[in-house]
Parts: structure tokens; C-alpha cells; sequence
């Protein structure tokens, strides 16, 4: 333990940090070390086994684990004493958290935050698991009892948790490698014969996707199986183009209903709006508190296409709600976009949002009070520990904001700003940066708000000026620091918000970007052997397995976005290149997409995308005004498998002369590599889109 002046309290070697969850951990009287050779090398120095703790700053059992263990003397002595205690935070290190929370899943059937780790010095796990208590109880040992046992084990049969350690990570490394068919790495990645063997089952992978998500449908509530139950958007978005693929009405009454249905409950934050990171039970009244910039991202980006698809304003005033959320409470000064806002204040969970009947009339008086609860759903009796958490009645799903609702609502808001905040995770991560942007150049597309561009244009100022360093892609930026070069999500994600950008605003630079970062990253993160993209590039810090991530989670993997964005480049450029790679990576999923369709939710939209891709080439000047009705008119459709581009940029892109643009600039539309008559007014572009899919 340390401190930096004589008055300062006693902080240990986390109080040198800057990340949020590590800084939280600081004064404990642990005597924890941040994931690096100081830790490894003290545990091989003095024989001691590693003991890792991987969380998140805004983590509620994180911090129930903190205060009933980290911060107890007993638990601390035990710890410093046999141990050399590791702290990570998995969004800084989500490398670290991969690998070892695929051993608590292969140990345990399951895994979670916090996550806990025992582990040779060289870092090789034998023991895993996620919350414990100090003492036992819930069913689950206690952790006091379980480094009690594990150092005896380790100072009186040591070779046998080695040896244990051994099998654990030789297990590990062939379930990194587990469903990937390594039949179409390497050189063969450009071999015809690989889009051909995967075209021949696309439509049977996707037919099957949604007969899975159709059967595990909660027909009542929305969303998919039982508590707990999460909007998982990136499915949503699957199902609308698989509705606009195929006609099949259940898809896209499916994601309306889901979105629709949690919007109305309590994981919807009907006060100061957004969304909250899961429901608890299947109704989706009692959330987990936590707000998370990727679920809202995502969100965002689903409500915006559905309201594409349906045109109905609920879907626009949800959108404009999620994005005066984040410009309120999760925007920089500087443009960027912090990570996450906690579950909890003053140690309780749900402390800032809850309501009880009394709260409302202090808010807004007791005349008003009676037509506010009625309206949020607010009880004397509420299902949260006896608190209402507010949300809209099932027969008043999406309701119109009148001026009475609007009152109650800043009255309320207003109220509930006198109560302690939870706390703000204010380190800015380039992936879920990305998403946001992505999500935000979307809405600028379909609803034209300026404020969408703005905020867009402001946060990829932020990425391009701190995080973008002599073309490197770095992933978090804190307090002016920057650091962990970039993961595969940082540069897949960056593209595909490059993309969006591209297509909401024309602006070329924003495709020549992505060109280039898509090469970076195939060059770093290219699985020559099998195929697919690693999760850290070839040069990163050499870990137990160098990790690999197929399934979609929370936020879509990196292989699902780094695949979609190399399919989509190839068409708007021309790179045969870059469709190989892409459908190579398809090829290599093969096994896992056949047995576990709904698991890909976005990688199932690449399958839609490469069975249906429409390129749109203008060849007029940009802002020519016989062109821009007709890219207002496509932008205005839910064309999910179209992408447009101008013929001068493409080549300014690849880097060839411009040709001259024609006397009557044109729109063609190529569909299988073939192509239309050149379309130079709205009737003929409405007639040939009218069928469009």
C-alpha cells in the first residue's frame, strides 16, 4: 500500500489508474495490482498463485462483492498474504475478460460479473467462478473459505492445481478453435468454390434462424424466452430484413411488438429516457439499472429501421427520446460518448429511479399526483421493494406526448434530480463510440435532424483526433490518456459507423477511411489458419490463447461487424477482395451458423446482405439538384441490402481519375452483377424500387 502525501488516505497501486473500475478499487485495503508483468513477476517471485477479479465500474454485484469482501480486513489479509490479487476492467481489457471467462463457462456451465479467476503465476486458470459472498450463503460457498482452501492446496500439493491449470488451458485452447472449419483459411480464402458452398445453404441458415427465433417468441410480452429477458436489437434488426427478404409478416411483428412492449416497461426510463441493459423478469417491468451506450446505440439504430419499415411516429419519438438521453447524460464535452451510468447509488440498486405515491405529490402536488400515477403506473404498493419503478400501461403501449404527460414528466424529472446521481463511467471506448456514431449517422438518414449529423460529426472529431494515432486505432481515452491498442471491435465498429456515414452524407472521406482501416484490420487480425478475425492483433500481448469471438452477445462480435463491412466495401468498391475474405469467414462459421442460427443475429444479416446486395452508383456531381430528390426518396425506404454510391468517389477512393460526370447525371442499380438502364428522374427510380427488397 502507498500514499502520495502524508494527509492522503492509504491507496494501493490502482490509485496510479485512470479506468473508473480499477479507481473504484483503489482504497481498498487489498493490495491489488493492474493486469501486468509487476503482478506476474511478484507471483513468480514469491510462488504465489494470481488471484483475478474481473469487473466493470457500474458492474451492481461488482460492488456488492467489493463491499462484503475488498473492503473487509479478514478477506484482505487472506488475500495479500497468499495471494497477488489482479484487478481488470473488462471494457478496457475485453481480451482478458474473453479468455478467462470461457473457462468459468467450460468449468462452471455459466459465467458473469465479477468475474473470479485463480491462477498460476503464469497465468494459467484452475479455479473460476463469479460472485461469492465472504461467508457462505445463497447456496454458494464463501470466498474466504475458497482462498482458505486454495492456498493450503497450493502449499501442500501444488503439482496437482498445476497440473489441473494444464488441463484447463489445454481445454481451452481447442474450444477457441471449436466450430471453426479452417477449411477456407489462408490462401483458399479467395477461391470461388467457398461463396459457392456457403450460397447453396444461405436461405436454409436464415430460414432456420427465424423459425428459432418464432418458436422461442413471448407472444404476450415480446422478446425471446423467459427472465432474464434483454431487447438483444441487433436480433430486431435480422428480423426486419427478414421480413423485407421474404414478406413473412411474423418478423417483423415480432421486433414491433418486442420493441414496442419494452419500451412501455420499466427497462425503459420513462423520466429522463433510455434504455436500461436487461429486464429481470419476463415483463419487462423490473430492470437492471444499469444504462450501457451500446444498448442504446443499438436501440437507436433498430427503433430507426422499424420506423423506416412503418413510418409511424411512435418510432421517431422514440428515437429523438434515446438521443436527448444521450446528449444529456452520456456526451463529452468534447463529443464523445462515455460507457456507462451505474445500477446503483448510495449502495442500493434502482435507488435514483424507484417512486413511491408520496414521491409523486412532493414532484407534483397532489392534484396532479392521482393522473401521473395513473399514467406511469406508479402504486402504494410497488413490485420493487415496495417502490413503482414508472412505466406505461399495456393498454397505453406508446403513448402521445400531450402537454399534461410532458408536465408530469419534467415535474418529475425535476424532482428526482434532487437524489443522489449514480455514478458516470466517463472513459470513452472506440467501439462502443462507434455504434453511437453508426446509430446516429442511421437517424440522420431516415429523419434529416441536423442534431443526429451534429452529434455523429462531433464524436468521429473526438475518434479521429485522440484515438486514430499515425493510423493506428487505440481503444479507450480517459482523463487524456490513451491506451490498449485497438481490438477487432474497435476497427470493425469504426468502420461500419464510417459506412453509415457515407451513406447519410456522401462525404468521401468517410469511405476512404473505412477503406483503409478495413485493410488495417485484416492485417492484423486475419486468422490465416481458419479463417475469421482474432480479437487482438498479431503484435498484442500474448495471452494463454489469442482470443476469438464467433457469437453474438450484448453487442454484436467483431467477426459478425468486421464481416458485414467487408461485404458491404467489396460492393461499394468494387473489391473482390474483400467479398472472398468476407465469405470466407462465413464458410469457416459454417458448422456453428447451421447449429445455432439465432445466435448470430448480425452475422445473419451479413447472410442476408450477401444473398441480396443492390449497388446503386450515381453518376451526377453531389448536391446536383436533378439527384438529390432521388437520394432522399431512397433514404427515405427500408432498403437494407442497397447501398448507394457516386461513381467519382468510388474511383477517387480506389485511386484512379475521375471520369467527368455526364451532361444528365443517371442513378444505376446493379443486383447479381447486373444491371439496369441508367434512371434519371424520381418516376422511373419509384417504378424500379417499388418491388425492391
Amino acid at each position: 500500500m502507498e500514499t502520495t502525501s502524508e494527509n492522503e488516505e492509504m491507496v494501493n497501486r490502482l490509485g496510479r489508474e485512470k479506468s473508473p473500475y480499477l479507481l473504484q478499487h483503489a482504497k481498498n485495503p487489498v493490495n491489488w495490482y493492474p493486469w501486468g508483468e509487476e503482478a506476474f513477476e511478484k507471483a513468480k517471485a514469491e510462488d504465489k498463485p494470481l488471484f483475478i477479479s474481473i469487473g466493470y465500474s457500474t458492474c451492481h454485484w461488482c460492488h456488492v462483492m467489493a463491499r462484503e469482501s475488498f473492503e473487509d480486513r479478514e478477506v484482505a489479509e487472506e488475500l495479500n498474504r497468499n495471494f497477488v490479487p489482479v484487478k481488470v476492467d473488462r471494457e478496457e481489457r475485453p481480451d482478458v475478460d474473453h479468455v478467462y471467462m470461457e473457462v468459468c463457462r467450460m468449468l462452471t456451465g455459466s459465467g458473469g460479473w465479477p468475474l473470479t479467476i485463480i491462477a498460476t503465476p503464469d497465468k494459467k486458470p484452475f479455479f473460476a467462478g463469479t460472485y461469492f459472498p465472504k461467508e457462505s450463503k445463497f447456496g454458494l460457498p464463501g470466498l474466504l473459505n475458497i482462498l482458505q482452501v486454495v492456498s493450503e492446496g497450493w502449499a501442500t500439493d501444488k503439482d496437482r492445481l498445476i497440473r489441473q491449470a494444464e488441463r484447463v488451458s489445454n481445454a481451452l485452447a481447442e474450444e477457441n478453435k471449436r466450430g471453426w472449419s479452417g477449411a477456407t483459411g489462408g490462401e483458399r480464402a479467395g477461391e470461388t468454390a467457398v461463396k459457392a458452398a456457403v450460397d447453396g445453404k444461405l436461405v436454409e441458415i436464415l430460414d432456420r434462424a427465424f423459425s428459432s427465433y418464432s418458436g422461442a417468441f413471448d407472444e404476450e410480452y415480446g422478446g425471446f424466452g423467459t427472465a432474464p429477458k434483454f431487447p438483444s436489437p441487433h436480433n430486431l434488426m435480422f428480423l426486419l430484413r427478414y421480413w423485407k427478404r421474404t414478406g413473412q409478416r411474423r418478423a417483423l411483428d415480432m421486433a414491433e411488438k418486442t420493441i414496442r412492449r419494452a419500451y412501455a416497461g420499466g427497462i425503459y426510463d420513462h423520466v429522463g429516457f433510455g434504455f436500461f441493459r436487461y429486464s429481470t423478469d419476463s415483463r419487462w417491468m423490473i430492470p437492471h439499472f444499469e444504462k450501457m451506450l451500446y444498448d442504446n446505440a443499438l436501440m437507436l439504430m433498430a427503433v430507426t429501421e422499424l420506423w423506416l419499415c412503418t413510418k409511424k411516429d411512435a418510432y421517431r419519438q422514440m428515437a429523438s427520446e434515446i438521443a436527448s438521453f444521450i446528449w444529456e447524460e452520456m456526451t463529452s464535452p468534447e463529443g464523445g460518448f462515455y460507457a456507462a451510468i451505474d445500477a446503483e447509488s448510495e449502495g442500493e440498486e434502482g435507488k435514483y429511479y424507484v417512486w413511491t405515491y408520496e414521491d409523486l405529490e412532493q414532484a407534483l402536488g397532489k392534484q396532479d399526483a392521482p393522473f401521473a400515477a395513473k399514467r406511469y403506473g406508479i402504486k402504494e404498493q410497488g413490485p420493487f421493494r415496495g417502490f413503482s419503478i414508472p412505466h406505461l400501461p399495456s393498454d397505453n403501449l406508446i403513448g402521445p406526448r400531450d402537454p399534461s404527460a410532458e408536465r408530469f414528466r419534467k415535474g418529475m424529472k425535476a424532482f428526482r434530480a434532487s437524489r443522489v446521481r449514480p455514478a458516470t463511467d466517463d472513459k470513452i471506448l472506440t467501439s462502443w463510440n462507434s455504434l453511437m456514431i453508426a446509430a446516429f449517422a442511421k437517424a440522420y438518414g431516415a429523419f434529416k435532424d441536423k442534431e443526429y449529423l451534429r452529434s455523429a460529426e462531433e464524436a468521429y472529431g473526438f475518434i479521429t483526433r485522440h484515438l486514430l494515432k499515425d493510423g493506428v486505432l487505440y481503444a479507450r481515452y480517459r482523463d487524456g490518456e490513451v491506451l490498449h491498442k485497438g481490438y477487432l471491435d474497435d476497427y470493425a465498429f469504426f468502420v461500419w459507423a464510417l459506412l453509415e456515414f457515407y451513406q447519410a452524407t456522401f462525404e468521401e472521406r468517410y469511405l476512404s477511411l473505412a477503406k483503409t482501416l478495413a485493410e488495417d484490420m485484416v492485417e492484423i487480425f486475419w486468422d490465416e489458419e481458419r479463417a475469421g478475425f482474432f480479437l487482438t492483433g498479431k503484435d498484442s500481448e500474448e495471452l494463454i490463447i489469442r482470443p476469438k469471438e464467433a457469437y453474438d452477445g450484448a453487442v454484436p462480435s467483431g467477426n459478425s461487424v468486421a464481416v458485414m463491412d467487408l461485404l458491404r466495401l467489396s460492393h461499394l468498391l468494387g473489391l473482390e477482395r474483400f467479398e472472398e475474405l468476407g465469405m470466407a469467414a462465413i464458410a469457416a462459421m459454417e458448422e456453428m451458423l447451421t447449429e445455432s442460427p439465432a445466435a448470430f443475429g448480425l452475422m445473419l444479416s451479413a447472410l442476408s446482405y450477401s444473398e441480396g446486395a443492390r449497388d446503386i452508383t450515381v453518376t451526377g456531381r453531389h448536391k446536383d439538384p436533378a439527384v438529390e430528390p432521388m437520394l432522399n426518396y431512397i433514404r427515405s425506404l427500408f432498403l437494407p441490402e442497397s447501398q448507394v454510391i457516386f461513381a467519382q468517389d468510388r474511383a477517387r477512393v480506389l485511386g484512379d481519375e475521375p471520369e467527368d460526370p455526364p451532361s444528365t447525371p443517371s442513378i444505376v442499380i446493379c443486383q447479381g452483377r447486373v444491371c439496369g438502364q441508367p434512371i434519371t428522374n424520381l418516376q422511373q427510380l419509384q417504378r424500379a424500387l417499388m418491388t425492391a427488397r
